[in-house]
């Protein structure tokens, strides 16, 4: 995806875009500010943000909202030099005023997911196990959209601890994959 197009000039930084259906030269920490606001329009608090997050469906349509808006979440990611940060962090450190989230690069999120939630991994058959640490480590490479394409049941470590099928035992394939995600998005 493209993003808008940044102009630096004496006067600021601006990001030229879309006002009242005309070319309009928007000043960056304005840009930030009604993405953001647009984003806790959709999710008051860090809770039902992380609620919203980790619902495929629901996501893609925060994110389209936006776009459709001429909004581009990855532009202002680029400007802030948050590159190394899932969206999910990029939105949870600017999004919410009254307690500002840390923001965790991938690796950093994919790691503590591993680590707290050794005692949860202990309590299951170790192939379920090794496929829900998978989710931690491709998060970790990829964030949240690695974690939702069919290429993740074709990573080695995963398909060889048996996938989905490993997680039958835990219940609900789907409720699995949900809790897993409530975690990772947890730390």
């Amino acid at each position: 995806m493209r993003g808008p197009y940044v102009s630096v000039s004496g006067d600021g930084r601006f990001i030229l875009g879309l006002r009242d259906g005309r070319d309009a030269r928007i000043p960056v920490d304005e840009y930030r500010r009604e993405v953001i606001q647009r984003v806790v329009s959709e999710a008051r608090n860090l809770d039902d943000f992380r609620a919203l997050w980790i619902e495929t469906q629901k996501r893609r349509q925060l994110i389209d909202h936006l776009l459709g808006d001429n909004f581009s979440p990855e532009a202002i990611r680029e400007i802030d030099q948050m590159n190394d940060f899932d969206l999910y962090d990029f939105f949870g450190h600017h999004g919410y005023h009254g307690y500002h989230a840390r923001a965790l690069k991938r690796p950093e999120r994919g790691a503590l997911f591993i680590d707290h939630n050794q005692s949860w991994f202990s309590g299951m058959d170790d192939k379920a196990a090794i496929v829900l640490k998978g989710l931690g480590h491709q998060f970790a490479q990829g964030g949240t959209d690695a974690l939702e394409t069919p290429a993740l049941w074709e990573v080695p470590e995963i398909r060889q601890a048996g996938g989905l099928d490993a997680l039958r035992g835990l219940g609900a394939q789907a409720r699995v994959i949900h809790e897993a995600k409530m975690r990772l998005f947890g730390a």
